[in-house]
């Protein structure tokens, strides 16, 4: 059995989320005199699965609400299983569990309320916390050591003062986990079209042999993950999600092309397999792409190390790519963004992408409505970005 679970935004601020773990389970082992890696336990940080089996066996969830938090499905799924716990808790037995400590890890930007929580979260004497959250307090712990020292302590204490195990609930489906949750949303999030350039397996080239990569839509496209079919639609959406974008993703086709610089409003990034580059019914659709790229759109190409048949086909699958996507290979140069080699890599990239294509299109709003610059010169615009980048 596990004390506690921490359920958190995955993906994102990894090495401070694994510090602030490691330091509550020792902050937890020391309260209640167990050896610190056996008292806690989360979800795989590079999965989006719900490990039911290991949130059955915890007493306490510990969620670090962000702004971001609501809007993972697993982060949903991790809350509401407790949930059900302790609704099954409370029919059996009329009592009430102190078995979900809500902890601010980032605030929203305008500093509201995450949500409406139905659970008394952790509350420590730091305006520091209250203002900033954990994670800004782990960021300049040489600032905070007590105040931060303070939250473990408080944190470990409500974990300990929790020993009642609660019942399993069966049948739990974290497909459909988000009912319930109603959290606080923030308006005027900035779309973006993730448009899928690449086939099913039963399309695929004759010269492609590696399938292992591929399903039986394109939108299960995997390069980095063979036979984990949707791995980059799941990828992509939540790194989209964690930088405050609502995520859509399109397979390549004419009604994919007609939405390109329709909207100004909706970014758009082209994920694009090479292999498909060398496929001739697919040179209008690039040719569309490729003709009216603008300020809002972008292109990524993930090109696994691993595959070790694209290694050997690289002269051609690059001049094919070259040929086929003239204007968007040329621009954007300052950061890579052509034959990624892994998921840490593409995923570096694509925040970049999504951050630089936020402030062009911004830019480009704030131009059409500005008025003639002033003698003394424009002001400043204020670039975006995440403050863990």
């Amino acid at each position: 059995m596990s004390h506690f679970y921490l359920s958190h935004v995955r993906r994102v601020d990894e090495e401070w989320v694994a510090a602030f773990f490691r330091d509550l389970s020792a902050a937890v082992g020391a309260r209640i005199g167990r050896p610190p890696e056996t008292v806690g336990t989360r979800g795989d940080p590079h999965s989006l699965d719900v490990p039911l089996d290991a949130l059955s066996r915890s007493t306490v969830l510990v969620p670090l609400l962000s702004p971001r938090y609501f809007s993972q499905s697993y982060c949903a799924a991790e809350w509401n299983y407790f949930q059900q716990r302790l609704d099954v808790h409370w029919s059996r037995t009329g009592r009430r569990a102190d078995a979900v400590v809500p902890v601010l890890w980032e605030p929203e930007p305008d500093h509201a309320p995450p949500t409406a929580l139905p659970y008394p979260p952790l509350k420590v004497p730091s305006e520091a916390y209250r203002r900033d959250g954990v994670l800004h307090l782990l960021r300049l712990r040489t600032r905070y050591q007590e105040e931060y020292t303070g939250v473990l302590q408080a944190l470990a204490e409500r974990i300990a003062a929790h020993a009642e195990r609660l019942p399993e609930v069966h049948g739990f489906r974290a497909a459909s986990a988000g009912a319930g949750v109603r959290p606080v949303t923030r308006t005027g999030r900035r779309t973006v079209d993730f448009v899928m350039a690449a086939m099913p397996r039963q399309d695929l080239p004759a010269d492609r042999h590696a399938q292992q990569f591929y399903g039986n839509r394109a939108l299960d496209w995997s390069p980095y993950a063979p036979d984990d079919k949707g791995a980059l639609a799941s990828l992509v959406t939540d790194v989209a999600t964690a930088l405050d974008f609502a995520p859509d993703v399109l397979t390549l086709d004419d009604s994919a092309v007609d939405r390109v610089g329709e909207d100004p409003d909706r970014l758009v990034v082209l994920l694009v397999d090479a292999w498909v580059a060398r496929v001739r019914e697919k040179q209008r659709l690039f040719a569309a792409v490729d003709g009216r790229p603008g300020r809002s759109t972008t292109v990524l190409e993930p090109r696994s190390e691993d595959d070790t048949e694209s290694a050997a086909q690289a002269a051609e699958l690059d001049e094919a790519v070259d040929r086929m996507l003239p204007l968007l290979r040329r621009s954007f140069a300052e950061y890579q963004r052509w034959s990624l080699p892994d998921a840490d890599r593409f995923t570096s990239a694509l925040r970049k992408a999504l951050i630089r294509l936020q402030n062009d299109a911004m830019k480009s709003v704030e131009a059409d409505r500005a008025p003639a610059a002033p003698a003394t010169g424009l002001a400043p615009f204020p670039l975006l970005g995440r403050r863990s980048s």
